[in-house]
This record gives structure tokens, C-alpha cells and sequence, in this order.
């Protein structure tokens, strides 16, 4: 099912063929046949799929799984979910650019820094141009563009949410980055007022 965010962004709930042993999000309303269980994949519409498609398999790791028309799909073995990238070659496109309806970047989980590192060096070895590591608090995070323009994350596992409160608090409180805390007044302002 196709639809559009209030933003414009185009968004699909998809009913995999491929195995999902996630646990669903269910409700009174929502049984576990029909919950939405996570990210399925991502979409990058590109005037070529070529470049784009060797960061994939060279640096990745992905396989490339199925074609259909101008659409490739690449799916990571090291990951039994979240693990598809859809290629489309659509040379007429007009390039998003950052702002209502287009993805800032697509983020790409790694367990630690170490695994992170390996794929910096060879991210640098292709000759692409990437950031030093940067400290999310929670994680730490890489940065490159691909050839294609799309902004690629690296983001680590470590520490982790639970690094400033228990896991059976999380979510019941406003946590910040250390480079938000300083305007915590102003952010708690503009939220609205959630009820259980």
C-alpha cells in the first residue's frame, strides 16, 4: 500500500516475502497477522545505478537479488532484517534535494567501532571521502557521499539508549545529546503533551 507523509515523502507497507521473525506492534485494533514489524527497505531513485551499486556490493558486502525494469534490488546477508536496497535508475529525475519529502540520509547499522573503522578504511580505499567518527552520545556515526549523492551513515550498536537510564524507563523521559542539553527549555516548549 502506497501513500504519502504529511511532508510528501513516498512511504509503502509492504507484506514481505522474505522471513521476519521481528515481534509486530500490536494493538486492540492491530492484530500480530496484520503489525507493522519494522523497516523493510529503502528506495534510492538515481540517474544511474552503477556506482551506487558497487558501494553496495564492494563496500557492503550486498547481493544483488532481482531486477525488474529500472529497479535492482540488493539485499545484505549479513542481516536477517532491514537488509533491502532498491536501486531505481530514473535518468529524468530531478534530484531531491534536503528538505520536506526527501531522506536527509540512510543509516546503515554496524555492531561496534571496530566493524566501523574497517568499513571506514575501506570506504577511503575506493577513493570516496568520508567523516572522522563522531560521537552521537548513544552511538557514534560515519558520514560519505556516494557516488550516486546519497548521504551514507555508519552508525554503531555501542553504547546504546540504555547508556542514561534502564531499559525498563526508556522512552518515559526527555533524554538529550550533550549539544542539545543547553536548550533543553526551549525543545520541552515545542513538544506536545503526549498521553498514555
Amino acid at each position: 500500500m502506497s501513500f504519502r507523509d504529511p511532508d510528501g515523502l513516498r512511504l509503502n507497507l509492504i507484506a514481505s516475502k522474505y522471513p521476519d521473525g521481528r515481534q509486530g506492534w500490536t494493538t486492540a485494533e492491530v492484530g500480530d497477522a496484520a503489525a507493522t514489524k519494522g523497516f523493510h527497505s529503502v528506495v534510492l531513485t538515481l540517474k544511474s545505478v552503477q556506482p551506487t551499486a558497487l558501494v553496495l556490493t564492494d563496500i557492503f558486502g550486498y547481493e544483488l537479488k532481482e531486477q525488474e525494469g529500472n529497479r535492482y534490488r540488493f539485499i545484505s546477508p549479513a542481516s536477517p532484517t532491514a537488509s533491502v536496497v532498491d536501486l531505481v535508475e530514473s535518468p529524468q529525475e530531478a534530484r531531491g534535494v534536503n528538505a520536506a519529502g526527501t531522506n536527509h540520509h540512510v543509516a546503515f547499522r554496524v555492531p561496534n567501532e571496530a566493524v566501523q573503522m574497517e568499513f571506514r578504511e575501506k570506504i577511503l580505499s575506493k577513493g570516496l571521502h568520508i567523516t572522522p567518527k563522531i560521537n552521537r552520545d548513544y552511538f557514534y556515526s560515519l558520514y560519505f557521499r556516494e557516488p550516486g549523492g546519497v548521504l551514507f551513515e555508519l552508525a554503531t550498536d555501542n553504547p546504546g539508549f540504555t547508556v542514561d537510564e534502564p531499559l525498563a524507563e526508556l522512552g518515559d523521559h526527555l533524554k538529550l545529546p550533550t549539544q542539545y542539553e543547553s536548550m533543553r527549555a526551549e525543545i520541552e516548549k515545542s513538544l506536545p503533551t503526549l498521553h498514555p
